[in-house]
C-alpha cells in the first residue's frame, strides 16, 4: 500500500523537475533568414512581439543566440511563415526542416528579411497570403512544395512576393542560384488553375457585362502522355453553367500565361518532371515537352 501511495507524488516530482516547459519556449510565428557574410536571423513570436536580429555562421548557432537573446528554448514547429530574400535558400531551408522541425506546410515569402521585420505592418502577411489562396487569387506555396521544386530538373520554386500598391500578393519564380522572374499577373492567375487540385471556393471575374461570380464546386487536373505529348488537363465545375464559355475562355488564357512564363524560365511548377518520370521520357531531351492544354468548365 505505501508504494501505491507514493506513486502519485513521484509523478508530481517527475513533473515539476522538468528541464522544459511549454511556457519556458520561445514560439516564432515567422522567422527570416538572409545571408551576406555570415547568417542572420529575425525572429517574431505569436504576440508580434519581433526580436533583434542575430548572427551566427550556421543554423544552430543563430538558434543558440537567438536563445541567449530571449531566455528560453526556440521552438519552430508552428512557425507559419518564412521570409527569404534569394541570398540562403536550399541547404538552411532543408537544414530547418530535416534537423529542427519546422513545418513542412510553412508558408514562404520573397522579401527583404531585414525590411520585413522592421515594419510592423508586415507582421500578418501570413493571413494575406492564405485568403488570396483560398479566395482563388494565388497558387498555393509552401515549404515541402519549393524543396521538392529547387531539387527538380528546373531548380525553380514558385513563391509569393509582397506588391507595391497592392494587398494581393504576386508570385515569382525563384532559381536555387538566387535569380528570380515575376510573373504577369495573369500568369499569376493562371498558376492557381494550373496547381489547384482540390477544394471549392466563390470566385469572381470580369467580362464585358461586369463582375460576375462564380462557385467553384471543384477543380481537378489531370496529366498524362498522349503520342509522346503531355497532355495538361484542368476540369473546373461551377453552379453557373450560362458563364461557362466565357469563364472557360479566361481560364484558357491565363494558364497559356502561366505555361509560357514557366517554360521560359525553365522552370517546373506544375508537376511535369513526375509524369515524365512514370512515362520513362528522358527529362533532359524533354524539358520543356510539348504539351497541349485542355481546359473543361461544365
Amino acid at each position: 500500500m505505501k508504494l501505491f501511495n507514493l506513486l502519485p507524488v513521484c509523478c508530481i516530482l517527475f513533473v515539476g523537475c522538468s528541464s522544459e516547459t511549454i511556457s519556458d519556449r520561445l514560439y516564432t510565428q515567422s522567422i527570416g533568414i538572409t545571408q551576406n557574410e555570415n547568417l542572420t536571423l529575425y525572429a517574431e513570436n505569436f504576440h508580434q512581439e519581433i526580436s533583434p536580429p542575430v548572427d551566427g555562421i550556421s543554423i544552430s548557432e543563430l538558434l543558440r543566440q537567438e536563445e541567449a537573446l530571449n531566455g528560453g528554448k526556440v521552438f519552430i514547429g508552428h512557425t507559419e511563415l518564412l521570409c527569404l530574400d534569394g541570398s540562403c535558400i536550399l541547404p538552411q531551408m532543408e537544414e530547418l526542416l530535416f534537423n529542427y522541425g519546422l513545418s513542412p506546410a510553412c508558408k514562404l515569402l520573397y522579401t527583404n528579411p531585414e525590411k520585413y521585420f522592421r515594419n510592423e505592418k508586415n507582421n500578418s502577411f501570413v493571413h494575406t497570403i492564405r485568403m488570396a489562396e483560398q479566395n482563388g487569387l494565388l497558387a498555393e506555396t509552401e515549404l515541402s512544395t519549393a524543396l521538392t521544386e529547387w531539387n527538380g530538373i528546373g531548380e525553380t520554386a514558385l513563391l509569393p512576393i509582397q506588391k507595391e500598391n497592392s494587398s494581393v500578393p504576386s508570385l515569382i519564380l525563384l532559381n536555387k542560384n538566387g535569380t528570380c522572374k515575376e510573373l504577369s499577373s495573369s500568369a499569376v492567375q493562371g498558376m492557381f488553375w494550373l496547381r489547384k487540385n482540390s477544394g471549392n471556393f466563390s470566385f469572381t471575374f470580369s467580362t464585358p457585362e461586369g463582375e460576375k461570380q462564380l462557385f467553384i464546386r471543384r477543380c481537378h487536373i489531370e496529366k498524362q502522355i498522349q503520342n509522346q505529348h503531355l497532355l495538361y488537363h484542368v476540369f473546373i465545375r461551377t453552379n453557373s453553367p450560362d458563364e461557362n464559355h466565357s469563364f472557360r475562355q479566361l481560364v484558357e488564357k491565363q494558364c497559356l500565361s502561366a505555361i509560357q512564363e514557366m517554360f521560359s524560365a525553365h522552370a517546373d511548377v506544375i508537376g511535369i518532371q513526375d509524369i515524365l518520370e512514370k512515362n520513362h521520357l528522358p527529362l533532359e531531351e524533354n524539358f520543356p515537352p510539348e504539351m497541349e492544354l485542355l481546359i473543361t468548365v461544365n
